[in-house]
């Protein structure tokens, strides 16, 4: 009885985790995929696709610290020891190109009028270079580039 027990409180347990995760913290609005995860603590946190599950693992304390939907899925003691603590956000959340999408300082980055512009991946960086004024402007008036105020 005791087995059915734990097992029963293993099952809620990883089910409410997974209620709790309907759509990726990476890309905002997308389903998750259940194929999809990264591991943490023995934690299954739930991504759309392989992107995003390497763009958490590039830097997965950060992401646990910029985003409330994440942090929630840790106790304080969990977020201390994967270093939650020692995080220092940037003051770019998204990124320009693909403004539903959650940078970190490990992301792809570019110049732009002395400062730096983080961007989601190697295909937002080519789009950037190619028309950098269009660009810019779009994010200026979506206030994505918190960096320029």
């Amino acid at each position: 009885m005791k087995n059915i027990t734990t097992l029963l409180i293993a099952l809620f347990l990883a089910n409410s985790l997974f209620a709790e995760q309907e759509t990726c913290a990476l890309m905002a609005g997308d389903e998750i995929d259940t194929e999809e995860f990264s591991e943490v603590l023995g934690k299954k946190v739930y991504f759309c696709c392989g992107s995003c599950v390497k763009a958490f693992d590039s830097n997965q304390a950060y992401y646990i610290k910029a985003l409330p939907v994440l942090a929630k899925l840790f106790s304080s003691d969990e977020q201390k020891k994967l270093g939650v603590d020692k995080v220092k956000l940037l003051d770019q959340k998204f990124c320009p190109i693909y403004p539903e999408r959650v940078i970190n300082p490990n992301s792809k980055t570019v110049e732009y009028k002395g400062k730096t512009i983080y961007l989601w991946s190697s295909s937002a960086q080519r789009r950037w270079k190619k028309d950098p004024e269009k660009y810019f402007k779009a994010a200026m008036d979506q206030n994505l580039l918190p960096q320029y105020k």
